[in-house]
C-alpha cells in the first residue's frame, strides 16, 4: 500500500463521488491511495453563495491529521483568491461534522440557524 496523496481534484474525480451535472465553479482536493480516489472535499458556487462539501469515507479517516492540514491550506488559498464567505451544513449521518466545520473556522450563521459560515 502506497502513501496517500492529496492533490487538486480533476473533473473525473468529482464525478466519481458525485455523478451528474458538474458546476463549472467546483474547486476541490482529493486523496488518492494506490491509484484510487478515497476522499474528496471542496467548494462550489451556486445560488449566489460559495458552499463547502466533503466526502471522507472510512478508508480516508485514518489520515485525519493530513486531511485537516490540507483543508486549512486549501481555505487559505481560497482566501488569497478573494473568496470571503463560504457556507456549509452539518451532516446528520456524520456525528463529527460539526467538530470538523469548527476546526476549519466555521461558525453558526445567526440568520439561517442551520448553515455554518466561514469568513475570510
Amino acid at each position: 500500500m502506497s502513501k496517500p496523496v492529496i492533490r487538486p481534484a480533476r473533473r473525473e474525480d468529482i464525478q466519481s463521488f458525485a455523478p451528474g451535472k458538474l458546476a463549472p465553479t467546483v474547486r476541490a482536493l482529493c486523496m488518492e491511495e494506490d491509484g484510487k480516489v478515497i476522499a474528496i472535499a471542496g467548494v462550489w458556487f451556486a445560488g449566489g453563495r460559495w458552499r463547502a462539501f466533503a466526502d471522507l469515507p472510512g478508508p480516508a479517516r485514518k489520515y485525519k491529521i493530513r486531511i485537516i492540514r490540507a483543508a486549512k491550506n486549501f481555505f487559505e488559498e481560497l482566501r488569497r483568491d478573494g473568496i470571503k464567505i463560504i457556507y456549509a451544513e452539518t451532516d446528520a449521518n456524520e456525528p463529527r461534522s460539526l467538530a470538523w466545520l469548527r476546526s476549519l473556522g466555521f461558525e453558526l450563521d445567526a440568520r439561517s440557524r442551520i448553515l455554518y459560515r466561514w469568513s475570510a
